[in-house]
Formats: structure tokens, sequence, C-alpha cells
């Protein structure tokens, strides 16, 4: 269909097209007030990093205002970990729970009570409504107690959002009751930041126990190892073995250099007397050199011996050094003041209703009324039959029109006297 004959369809069905508007804005904007006013609470919440700090004084990463650079990663995940918390039934159990808001569906059971007529209950009602949508999804009646429904309605009332790019996230909840939106959202962020500091403290404690455990073994093991090589030392009476063995070797070398000048003494002496006391002294050093060379056979055992029993000790003070560090680093983590959750701003009791949106919806139905409207109109023109120009009269015959009768009003025939 070429342009021109849309715009003069849309023109001759023009009435049509505004009414239907009208009746589907009009209409749009009617529903609004028979659905349900419901006001959003938001509680906005701070996601630290699971970056624990570190003992030393060295940064690894860059950080601003004490929150790493680059790690979105790391706080999606997170935030990712803690929706799911929320989302648990556990989690959403101690929230109704706290707020009672299990026995607030029996109060509006009850003014629900004064609006029906006499001798039909409410609460009855929504048994038979409810056993009936059950015989429906799953066969048969499953009754439901009214935590369980509770949980499920706040859960599917609960909206939460890990904002972009950012280490917050929002929890916020629907409801028709401001001031109880505003309290449920605040009573699921305060239990999720205590949630969690009790599972961070738990979790600690845990390990600094498992850590006391394995310092006191390191602890042992290195009491044990010096004692080893203490009582090894005071059995073969060493101590600096180092510099014992250079002082043995030094008196076994002078007593060699004593026993070579007794030698020589002794060959070039002509005097008995003197042959006889040089002979004897160098029998006494004969003998010190064979006594010193026998305390050297063992030390060359023992100065092995007494190395590895050195090395049993550094490595067990080595080990107490690492779990050490860990216990003092656990220690550290639990003196953090700062949670990896906290509350940055508690919900208000909001003022402004979050839905419904008359102003969007009333907007979606004049537009869908234009929608309906125009192919109303394009259908009723494809339906209709009639002829209503030269031009179609000369499409259908295929014949040009050499003339026409204009169409005359009826007031002109009733002014020339003809009627």
């Amino acid at each position: 269909m070429e342009p021109v004959t849309i715009i003069e369809v849309l023109r001759r069905r023009i009435v049509l097209i505004i009414s239907i508007c009208l009746v589907t804005t009009v209409a749009g904007y009617a529903l609004s007030f028979l659905l349900p006013t419901k006001y959003s609470a938001v509680a906005v919440l701070l996601v630290r990093p699971q970056q624990p700090i570190k003992a030393g004084t060295e940064k690894e990463n860059k950080e601003f205002l004490n929150f790493p650079i680059g790690g979105a990663a790391a706080v999606e995940t997170a935030s990712k970990t803690y929706i799911e918390l929320i989302k648990s039934p556990a989690l959403i159990g101690e929230v109704v729970q706290q707020l009672k808001l299990d026995q607030a569906i029996d109060k509006e059971s009850s003014k629900l009570d004064a609006l029906l007529p006499a001798g039909i209950k409410a609460a009855d009602l929504k048994k038979l409504i409810q056993d009936l949508l059950s015989v429906f999804k799953y066969g048969s009646v499953i009754d439901e107690d009214p935590l369980t429904k509770t949980i499920k309605s706040v859960s599917s009332d609960l909206t939460l959002e890990a904002v972009l790019d950012t280490y917050t996230f929002q929890i916020k909840f629907t409801n028709k009751y401001p001031a109880q939106a505003a309290e449920v959202a605040n009573a699921t962020a305060k239990m999720l930041v205590k949630f969690v500091n009790e599972l961070r403290l738990s979790e600690g404690r845990y390990q600094s126990d498992n850590l006391r455990a394995e310092l006191d073994q390191a602890r042992e093991k290195v009491d044990s190892a010096r004692s080893r090589l203490e009582n090894y030392k005071k059995a073969h009476s060493v101590f600096l073995y180092e510099s014992e063995y250079a002082a043995k070797l030094k008196v076994l070398g002078d007593l060699k250099v004593e026993l070579a000048k007794a030698d020589a003494a002794l060959g070039g002496s002509q005097n008995t007397l003197a042959s006889s006391s040089v002979a004897a002294r160098r029998a006494r050093l004969a003998q010190s050199i064979t006594e010193r060379e026998a305390e050297l056979v063992p030390l060359p055992r023992i100065e092995r011996e007494t190395k590895e029993l050195e090395q049993q000790l550094k490595d067990a003070l080595a080990a107490y050094e690492i779990v050490e560090k860990q216990f003092t680093q656990v220690g550290v983590n639990q003196s953090y003041a700062m949670p990896e959750v906290r509350i940055v701003s508690e919900a208000a009791v909001p003022k402004i209703p979050s839905s419904p949106r008359r102003g969007m919806l009333t907007a979606s139905c004049f537009f869908g009324g234009i929608v309906v409207a125009l192919g109303l109109a394009l259908l009723l023109e494809y339906l209709n039959r009639k002829i209503r120009s030269v031009r179609e009269i000369e499409e259908f015959v295929g014949i040009k029109v050499l003339a026409t009768v204009p169409r005359i009003p009826w007031r002109r025939w009733r002014q020339a006297g003809l009627v």
C-alpha cells in the first residue's frame, strides 16, 4: 500500500483511532487504581574483598581508600556469594521469626473478616483457594505452615542486586506496608552482617585452635632437637667442634715439630747423657702425638653427627617460625575491626509508592491503543470492498472516467425549492 493511500485510510478512520486511544488510555489509568499499592525500601551494603592484612609492611597491590584496585572479579564473586546467602531459607526464616511476619498474615485475615458476609471467614476462603491450587499443581492437597508460606512470600518480594564496578550491593524489599518494607530490608541486612561476622570469627577460632596445636607440636620438636644436640655435645665433651678441632690440629702440629727437633738433636749429639735426655723427651713426644692422633680419629664422625643434629634443630626452628607467623597472621585478621560486610545506608520508610507506576502504565496503554487502532483501521480498510473514489473506479473498470456528477448537499436542494 502506498504512503498516500495509508494516510488517506488513516484520515478516514481518524475517529476510530482517536476513540480507541482514548479508551485504552483511560482504561489503563483506571486499572492502575485497581492494582495494589506497594512500597520499596532499599538498604545498601559494602562488600570488602577477602584480602587479609599481611603481617609485613610491604604492599603488594595498589590500593585506594584501603580497597584494592583491580579486584572486580573478587568483589563480584563475593557479592554473588552474599546474595545467595541472603536468598537461603534459613536466613530469611530468621528474619521472619525476628519480625514475626508469619503472625501478620493472621492479622490481615482478621481485617478481611469484617468485609465479608456473615458466616464466611477469610481464613476459610483462603484455605479453599489454596487447596484448589494445590490440587491443580500437585494432584493432592498439601498443607503449608504459615512460616513456610511467609518465607516464600518474603523471598519473592526480596530483590538483590550487585552494583556494577563497585564494592556495594542493594537489598530491596517491596511490600504494601512502607514501615514493614523498611523493617524487612534492614533486618535482612543486619542478619547478613551478623552471619558473616560469626562465620568469619568461627573460622578464625577454628584456624587459631588448629595452629595453636601445631605451634605446640613444633615447639616440642624444637625443644627435643635442642636437647638431643646438647646431650650429644656433653657426652662427647664437644662445645665448638670447629675451634676445638683446629686447636687440636695446632697442638698436634706443634708436637710433630718438637719431635722433629728432638730427632735432629738426637742425631747430632755426641754426649751420652744428653742423648738419653733427648731420647726420653722424644719418646714422650711420640707418645703424646700418638694420643693426640687417637683423639682426632673419632672427630670427623662426631662432627658429622653434630652437624646432623644442628640441621635437625634448624629445620625444627624453621617449621616453628612458619607456624608462629601463620598464628600471628590469624590473630591480626581476627583483630581487624572492619568486617567484610557492613551496612552503608539503612533502608528508610518510603513515602512514595514504587508501584503501580501509573504514568508508565498509562503511557503503555496509550501506545498500545495506537498500535491496535492502526491495525484495526488497516484491517477494516482491507475488508471493506466499497468504491470511494474515481481512481478506484478506473482501476476496477479499466476505463478512464470522462465526467462526474458532483454531489449536491441536501441544504442546497431545499434552498432551490426542489424538495
